[in-house]
């Protein structure tokens, strides 16, 4: 790791200088509930806001404690009288109007029919960037220039939704985003990258310049599936298919994972292997301003790759 004797100012800045790996560090709960909510309301707890009333903001918790993550979205155009609300993996649109609030969130709570509100299903995209500023100011430096990018970029691709979002986790990558319903989660996105992040996506394929990994996966899985997607596409491929089917560890300092993957013209079988690494890294911009210093971060590092 390289940081430098100059205290940097910014979490996202001492990753980068550190060269820390986007690699593994796509985790994400896999039951979402995406809630729009005015981003002058919003707390530093990513699921709160201040003008929530005390029933809500209950209940909101609660929906937490039970295993659902709760985001809050916003966008400019977003209704001043209805709260526009995603499930995930679910991919169910409702539409709630402001007062009907704490009887949706009652009901989604208790597992009871939610057809009231129902307004469709989500669109074929939904990409969260998060700009979560109250949280962190990487969030609000880097954050909202992705945020405006993709947005921006998303009007070529009907289909696609872009909001601004509430902490997504990994500050110190930002500009954050994840995309529903496929559960990839990106980091360090550069303006000029949001248009063919898009692309990649509407092709149902990762962008790997910025993809942090696959939400469904382990943090292991999620750096040999990116270290298995580099490799095929440098011999000209991109797999339409790429599944585990072999994962083994020697001990806790190597493993290894073996792929088969498939195009339509070709297919394939690859061993990536891979040995245990560490970073030293600043969670947050917090961290920094507390002068607690860098704290240890395990990790994996795919060490070589052959086809098996």
């Amino acid at each position: 790791m390289r940081l430098g004797a100059v205290t940097p100012k910014f979490c996202a800045q001492a990753s980068r200088d550190a060269d820390e790996p986007l690699a593994g560090t796509g985790f994400h709960p896999q039951s979402n509930l995406l809630l729009s909510w005015p981003i002058a309301g919003w707390t530093r707890t990513y699921h709160q806001a201040k003008d929530m009333s005390e029933t809500e903001s209950g209940l909101v918790a609660a929906l937490v404690a039970q295993g659902r993550r709760v985001n809050l979205m916003h966008r400019a155009d977003q209704s001043k009288t209805l709260r526009r609300a995603y499930l995930m993996p679910e991919r169910e649109a409702y539409d709630i109007p402001r007062e009907q609030l704490e009887a949706f969130l009652l009901a989604l709570r208790q597992g009871r029919s939610l057809a009231a509100w129902y307004c469709g299903p989500a669109p074929a995209k939904v990409v969260l960037c998060c700009t979560h500023g109250v949280k962190d100011k990487c969030c609000a430096k880097f954050g909202v220039a992705g945020f405006k990018a993709l947005e921006q970029a998303a009007q070529n691709f009907p289909g696609v939704e872009v909001w601004q979002s509430s902490h997504l986790g990994g500050c110190r990558f930002a500009a954050t985003a994840l995309v529903f319903p496929d559960m990839r989660k990106y980091g360090r996105i550069e303006p000029e990258r949001a248009r063919p992040l898009l692309e990649s996506e509407m092709d149902n394929l990762p962008y790997l310049p910025c993809f942090r990994g696959d939400s469904t996966l382990t943090p292991i899985q999620q750096i040999a599936e990116i270290e298995a997607r580099k490799r095929i596409g440098a011999e000209g491929h991109q797999p339409t298919q790429l599944e585990i089917v072999a994962e083994q560890s020697h001990g806790e300092e190597q493993a290894e994972i073996a792929f088969s993957w498939r195009t339509d013209t070709a297919q394939g079988r690859l061993l990536i292997r891979l040995e245990a690494a560490s970073f030293r890294r600043y969670d947050m911009c917090s961290d920094i301003d507390a002068d607690t210093g860098p704290t240890d971060r395990r990790t994996w590092r795919a060490s070589a790759a052959s086809e098996s």
